[in-house]
């Protein structure tokens, strides 16, 4: 699909919503590209926690949680 039929596909679909929660998401969707998303620092240190895990080794991967909880995924 190029770019021209991309648009004229979108264009046409949003001219046939009626789903204002959804254009509102679309449309911030469209605005919000050039924004930056600022971490809060509560999430910060949450983040330095788990890169100083990873570094201690102190982790394990999803082939591990799914090995241990094997009876429950399968539900």
């Amino acid at each position: 699909m190029t770019l021209v039929e991309l648009k004229k596909s979108i264009h046409q679909k949003v001219d046939n919503l009626d789903d204002r929660e959804l254009l509102e998401l679309i449309n911030q969707l469209a605005y919000k590209k050039d924004e930056v998303f600022v971490i809060p620092e509560f999430m910060k240190e949450g983040i330095r926690q788990g890169r100083q895990d990873i570094q201690n080794g102190d982790f394990f991967t999803m082939e591990d949680f799914e090995k241990k909880h094997e009876k429950w995924l399968k539900g």
